[in-house]
This record gives structure tokens, sequence and C-alpha cells, in this order.
């Protein structure tokens, strides 16, 4: 059964009753105070590609993969970088939010984790290979996993949309000196 959802600026809505099923089956989405499930732009592009969701144009059509992923590009900067990586962890099995308060990171729970039982793995930093990191930016990232005792892992995405992981410790830089 394919759903019908409304799409906007970073996100689509569904219905509460059919919404329900796509919550419950791979723990997609939130509840909103209106009793609809609000999918990320990430969890939208994922379930559409899956055929589980439906986004009707203004003529009633369905929107095309393409055009949905076009809109979330242009108001999400690095969209289809943090998508690949997304698509990566989701078809691995594991559960993906967004970090809840810097929407740079994944959440990273368990394979098959429900919205009850689950248990959370680690935060997702993605990295475009190439692009070039302050190495305080990196230790700043870094001190905050700490502080919230959360291990950290660097996804690279490559040229090719291949992610490689990288588990990622605390930075300590020590001044030497090396004239003996």
């Amino acid at each position: 059964m394919v759903i019908g959802a409304k799409l906007y600026d970073d996100y689509a809505l569904l219905e509460e009753k059919e919404g329900n099923t796509i919550y419950s089956q791979g723990w997609f989405g939130k509840h909103t105070k209106a009793g609809h499930i609000k999918l990320s732009s990430y969890e939208t592009v994922l379930l559409l590609e899956r055929k589980k969701i439906d986004i009707p144009d203004k003529k009633g059509s369905s929107m095309p993969l393409s055009d949905v992923v076009a809109h979330f590009s242009n108001k999400i900067s690095d969209f289809l970088v943090r998508f690949l990586l997304y698509k990566d962890l989701r078809n691995r099995g594991y559960v993906v939010k967004e970090h809840k308060e810097n929407g740079n990171y994944f959440e990273l729970y368990e394979r098959g984790a429900t919205p009850n039982k689950a248990k959370h793995l680690a935060l997702v930093v993605t990295m475009a290979e190439g692009v070039l990191f302050e190495i305080d930016e990196i230790d700043q990232i870094v001190s905050q996993a700490k502080e919230i005792s959360k291990q950290l892992i660097f996804a690279v995405i490559d040229g090719l949309g291949d992610v490689s992981y990288y588990s990622v410790s605390e930075l300590e830089f020590t001044k030497i000196n090396i004239d003996g």
C-alpha cells in the first residue's frame, strides 16, 4: 500500500492513520501534536524511492523522485551527500534520526530499533571527500560527542557515493620542542 504525503520545505507529513504503519514498520518519522507523522527530508526521499509513499503535485499527479530531491536540495545544504549516508545506514538495517539539537549530525540506533526500545549507538558526522575541515572544527565535534557520552563516527562520502566509516576519539595536541 502506497501512502499519500504532503510536501513542505524540509519535511513531509502523513495522516496519522496511514502514517502509523510507516512509523511502526521502521521507526520512520515522529508524531506531531496535530496527530500526523512528520518525515524528515531524508526519510521522505528514501520512502518515496522505496515506493512506500507518494507525493501528489498541485494537479494531483505523483511527483517524480527527481523533483522531490531537487526540492530538498534547494532548501537543505549538502542534502544529496547527507542523503547518501542516510540511505547507506538504513540499507544496512540501522535506524537513523537527525540529531535534535544539531541537524549536521545523525543519531545512529541499533538495527531494527523501535521507539520504546532504542539503543543509541553513536553520532554520525557526514564529510564529503575532498572538502576541507578545520582541525578546530573537528576537535569541537569530538568534544561535543564526549560531553554527551556518545561514540563519534565520521562518514566520508567519495565522488562515487560510496561511504567509508571512521571511529573517532578525542584529539589531544601537545606542543613539543624539537630543537633539542
